[in-house]
């Protein structure tokens, strides 16, 4: 039996991806650099500050990575007020918790925008715990996830993540943790190998009460 469900904030319990997309064109635009939706999905995962790194190699910035990282959390700080939660995140929230599982977010977002996110959605009272950027060398590599099973005190066989991107997901199997992967747009995704998709989160509910043994039919070959 699964224990313990593990999910990402952005694009998968807070419906932050079109916001996301928004800051980065504005963040772009204002230093007369061209934007486009393959570079930004390309850096759907990582922390901020890796975000923020990338585009200035990419884009020949000239202010100091400091200057620049500013910027772009004053601008996701202005735009994240307005984010809601997921369609069907808290019908799925409230299945997990009358299933005795403990529940947890596992975010490259701030510890302190994502709590307060949580809380003015009436969200963090269902949180055991939230691990927030930066965590080690941060997604897609695994750390952020054994950092929450260290807080938790659980296993990874104990666990089922949801993510929305190729590198959150990678960061989750990486830990050895049964993931399901999120994509509600239908788009072509190059989920690692095990990751099972859903369209919406509503099909995770399912998964919560499933036995060890459906859970090998699901992942088997």
């Amino acid at each position: 039996m699964r224990t313990t469900l593990l999910l990402d904030l952005d694009g998968t319990l807070a419906d932050s991806i079109d916001v996301a997309r928004d800051v980065y064109r504005r963040f772009l635009t204002e230093r007369h650099r061209q934007p486009s939706d393959a570079e930004f999905d390309a850096l759907n995962g990582p922390p901020l500050g890796v975000v923020v790194e990338r585009l200035r190699a990419t884009h020949d910035l000239r202010e100091t990575a400091a200057m620049l990282l500013a910027r772009y959390e004053t601008l996701f700080d202005e735009a994240y007020r307005d984010v809601a939660p997921m369609p069907g995140a808290r019908a799925l929230l409230t299945a997990a918790r009358r299933a005795g599982m403990a529940c947890a977010v596992v975010t490259s977002n701030t510890a302190a925008r994502a709590n307060d996110w949580l809380s003015r959605r009436g969200l963090l009272a269902s949180m055991d715990a939230v691990v927030a950027g930066p965590v080690g060398r941060g997604k897609p590599w695994p750390d952020p996830y054994l950092e929450v099973l260290r807080v938790l005190g659980r296993r990874s066989d104990e666990a089922i993540a949801i993510e929305d991107s190729t590198q959150g997901a990678s960061a989750a199997t990486g830990a050895a943790i049964f993931t399901l992967g999120l994509n509600r747009r239908g788009d072509d995704m190059a989920w690692p190998a095990g990751v099972c998709e859903i369209r919406e989160l509503e099909e995770a509910i399912a998964w919560l009460t499933a036995s060890n043994s459906t859970f090998a039919a699901s992942t088997a070959g």
